[in-house]
């Protein structure tokens, strides 16, 4: 297992918003809150409706649950009637993935072409990096 740390708590919300508003994150918002030891209803208080202040606790529980779903520490395994939850692996396996993207460098849009993690939620999309310069 790799050590995990916390992850600040403003950038832990804005990877938190990217990561709960994407449909193809492979883990359902459900049994990422188990995974964290949180409820669903909480965790989206915290980071998707902002109502609920983030606290320590909750900044490392969804740390670590989010840096063990992006190392690809764990798995999400089906039972024979449907169920899903949450296994460690024994080695972990993380998604990689080929990308290709636009990217803001000195001002100007350069292409962007690699592999990279597939569950990474803290580069930032153009969009943001456009709004921001």
């Amino acid at each position: 297992m790799m050590p995990t740390s916390t992850i600040p708590k403003s950038e832990l919300k804005v990877i938190m918003k990217r990561f709960l508003k994407d449909q193809t994150r492979g883990i359902s918002t459900q049994l990422f809150a188990d995974l964290a030891g949180i409820s669903k209803v909480h965790l989206q208080d915290v980071f998707l409706y902002c109502t609920e202040p983030l606290t320590e606790r909750i900044q490392y529980r969804v740390s670590k649950a989010y840096n063990e779903w992006k190392n690809g520490e764990v798995a999400i395994m089906q039972n024979q009637d449907r169920t899903r939850f949450v296994e460690y692996r024994r080695e972990a396996k993380p998604i990689m993935s080929r990308t290709t993207g636009l990217q803001v460098v000195n001002g100007e849009i350069k292409i962007k072409v690699g592999i990279s993690n597939k569950y990474d939620y803290s580069v930032i999309p153009l969009d943001e990096q456009l709004r921001k310069g």
